[in-house]
């Protein structure tokens, strides 16, 4: 056989490799050498053959199976001149990978040496794998020597059998080789079969194959988990929940010395926060701290898959996280918890599949996550619980800033307020980060470089859909403070409700105030006049004020004669709102919240339990409520008391109308100078909402007449107004515009 200097150029001795991946090449030849030592044993090249070169067993070869001893351990096929060659050998790859290192190049094979404690065994049996996949030739060769030309896969058995002759030992060691423990099928080799012992087949794992051959892929592209990843320079946000984070998940931290925190599990700990952005943010964010990357499970796709394709999923996974030194989050959904005890077709439990994954990962922590509510079964089985506070207006403030800010192509308009948007919008780091996005993206796509709160608004509506099962739609809001006709006691309690929503967490949570409130942090508003008087404009206004989405919720749907049918509904509108950031406008509310009256029958009993539910609901609600009414007098008395704010909006006066009739149509209308604003303003006790059906009106007539408007237009708009509202229109009142009614008889 050809001996170690015939393999080796010693001329290279103590020499680095020169490019990375070049160590390989000499494992391979290491590799030749003991292949072709075990093939002049078995007989190639001589005429006395000890085995069968095909699947031919001749009588001969029988006779010598038998003339040898029959225990294994008895049978000595040591090669003391081969184990000689391969000490020198390893020794030869050792000293040019020293070289290597210390000239700062690139290893293939030694980071992995070192990372998983190889052996010469199992490094031997992961040389022996890639010899197929690099050439084909290894496959006879394989066949030839397992003697199954069908076999060009090897085998434990070839392993032990080129171990037994390769190894250096002393006088009273024996060439026994150790089994493969189950970290090498853990993490290198992928089971082909059932079989066992010396029949399994070494198939090296898809990933462990492209390592090995550098072909870089740390970016997981598997349906069931991914590696996560932030943009550089955001900085770290829950300083507290980091802090506490830290300590849990560090080398020297042990959760038995926090009073706070369970400990159960030696390895895994369940961070509870409805937002999962917000977690992978804190453990990003110590994985940058501590060199390492994060890989995201999500444990409902794992379970989805079968069996097999499961174990394959989870030995890729548990690569990765080892060659790149990594860290591990599970994401849990509530389902997944409640199903942890649930068997699968193969009796496996998810708590199964869990335990196998926490003692895989072991000794570095791994990270289950999902709603912040402590998941019992999870807790108090498996992993110790920590909860995440949600952000408070304050953090909400710094995330805004520093998202809005980041790109330094977009500007921000004047009337963007960040502490104001971080106190309306009570939605989390995740959330925050797509909306700020989606407003940007809708910017590019209009070419346009500012961001407006209205941008915003449109963005935050999209990102955020709310589903309240047909109770409830989404109004416009197509007015501001400049629409609306209304007095400065008005306008004064309007915006003393939107200030205090504006401010309701900052100076809630700064002050104190928050600890002292019994009941929700939201804000009511009662609007109550006469029908005309502008109260959905109002409501529109706050919207836009507010930069918040409108709701106006259906009586009609709400309202049930089955008992019990009505809080139902309720609860599907406040739980739905809850989850989102609007505004919830009761029009017409006296239907909903009528006085209690006094008991006479069951009708009585539920009609009044049903107002107390609304009366309960309203003050939960953390949002902004509206509600609006023409019968004041009608409200339960009680409620009334329990509204944050009540505005009357009464019919305008003379000096109000004829800012209405001067004011509602836009500039741009083709006005006539000859309309007599002051004579329509002092003559008709008028809404807003009449003024405003007759100037639309009077414009279309005019558009039709190819004119400007003129007070024909009008008069005979305001005619088919007092028509449709029933009222007797008095000709006189008209004076010298008498003649442009229809009807002057």
């Amino acid at each position: 056989m050809y001996q170690f200097h015939e393999y080796f150029d010693l001329s290279l001795r103590n020499q680095p490799y020169s490019i990375p991946g070049e160590e390989l090449e000499d494992y391979l030849r290491l590799l030749d050498m003991v292949l072709e030592a075990y093939l002049e044993f078995k007989g190639m090249g001589s005429s006395g053959k000890l085995f069968s070169r095909g699947l031919v067993v001749t009588e001969s070869e029988m006779a010598g199976y038998f003339s040898m001893p029959p225990f294994y351990r008895e049978r000595d096929i040591w090669d003391p001149v081969l184990a000689a060659g391969v000490e020198e050998a390893f020794r030869y790859i050792e000293e040019r990978t020293k070289a290597t290192k210390a000239s700062g190049g690139q290893l293939r094979i030694e980071p992995l040496i070192k990372t998983f404690g190889l052996s010469r065994t199992e490094l031997l049996a992961v040389l022996l794998s890639l010899g197929v996949e690099i050439d084909r030739r290894y496959e006879r060769i394989y066949g030839f020597l397992q003697d199954d030309v069908s076999k060009g896969v090897p085998t434990v058995g070839l392993l032990y059998a080129l171990s037994a002759r390769m190894t250096v030992r002393d006088g009273a060691e024996e060439a026994v080789p150790l089994p493969l423990d189950e970290r090498m099928y853990t993490y290198f080799f992928t089971k082909q079969d059932e079989r066992d012992g010396l029949h399994t087949s070494l198939v090296l794992q898809p990933l462990m194959k492209k390592l090995l051959m550098g072909i870089s892929e740390e970016k997981s592209i598997s349906p069931v988990f991914r590696t996560f990843e932030e943009e550089e320079n955001i900085p770290v946000f829950f300083d507290d929940s980091f802090e506490e984070l830290s300590f849990i998940l560090s080398k020297e931290g042990s959760i038995s010395q926090n009073d706070d925190i369970k400990r159960q599990s030696e390895n895994a700990v369940y961070l509870g926060n409805d937002d999962g952005d917000t977690v992978l943010h804190l453990l990003y964010q110590f994985c940058i701290e501590h060199q390492e990357k994060l890989f995201v499970l999500g444990f409902r796709q794992l379970l989805n898959l079968k069996p097999e394709r499961r174990q394959a999923a989870l030995s890729d996974l548990f690569l990765r996280l080892k060659v790149y030194n990594g860290r591990l989050a599970v994401h849990l959904t509530p389902e997944d918890i409640a199903e942890l005890l649930v068997p699968d077709e193969n009796g496996m439990t998810f708590s199964g599949v869990i335990e196998n994954i926490c003692r895989t990962a072991a000794p570095k922590f791994i990270v289950f996550f999902g709603e912040k509510e402590e998941p019992g079964e999870l807790a108090a089985r498996f992993v110790p619980f920590l909860r995440i506070p949600d952000a408070t207006a304050a953090l909400r403030t710094k995330i805004w800033a520093h998202f809005l800010k980041a790109d330094k192509s977009i500007q921000l308009s004047e009337n963007v307020n960040i502490p104001d948007m971080a106190d309306c919008y009570e939605i989390p780091y995740g959330k925050v980060r797509k909306v700020i996005g989606h407003s940007i993206a809708n910017a590019r796509m209009k070419q346009d470089t500012v961001i407006d709160k209205r941008l915003i608004l449109d963005s935050l509506r999209q990102m955020n859909q709310v589903d309240f099962s047909g109770l409830a739609t989404y109004v416009n809001p197509a007015y501001t403070w400049d629409d609306i006709t209304i007095t400065e006691s008005q306008k004064a309690i309007m915006q003393t409700a939107c200030d205090r929503y504006r401010l309701r967490n900052r100076i809630g949570e700064g002050w104190g105030l928050k600890r002292k409130n019994a009941y929700g942090n939201g804000v009511s508003v009662l609007l109550y006049g006469p029908p005309g008087t502008g109260k959905t404009m109002a409501a529109q206004v706050i919207a836009n004020e507010l930069t918040l989405p409108l709701y106006r919720v259906d009586i009609s749907q709400i309202s049930s004669k089955y008992i019990g049918e009505t809080e139902k509904n309720l609860a599907v509108i406040f739980n739905a709102a809850a989850k989102a950031n609007v505004i919830l406008f009761f029009d017409e509310a006296d239907a909903l919240f009528s006085k209690r009256t006094s008991v006479g029958d069951s009708h009585d009993k539920y009609a009044n339990s049903e107002t107390a539910y609304l009366l309960q609901k309203i003050e939960e609600y953390d949002g902004m409520s509206i509600l609006s009414t023409n019968y004041y007098n009608n409200f339960d008395d009680a409620f009334v008391r329990r509204i944050t704010y009540s505005i009357h909006l009464q019919q305008p006066d003379k000096e109000t109308r004829f800012t209405l009739w001067t004011t509602i149509l836009p500039k741009t209308a083709a006005v006539s100078d000859d309309i007599d604003f002051k004579f329509l303003a002092e003559k008709f006790d008028l809404s807003g909402s009449n003024i405003k059906a007759i100037l639309f009106n009077a414009a279309y007539m005019a558009g039709a007449d190819n004119s400007d408007i003129e007070m024909k237009h009008i008069v005979r708009a305001m005619e088919y107004e007092f028509n449709k509202l029933g009222k007797l229109v008095n000709n006189s009142d008209f004076g010298k515009y008498e003649k442009y009614l229809q009807n002057q008889g």
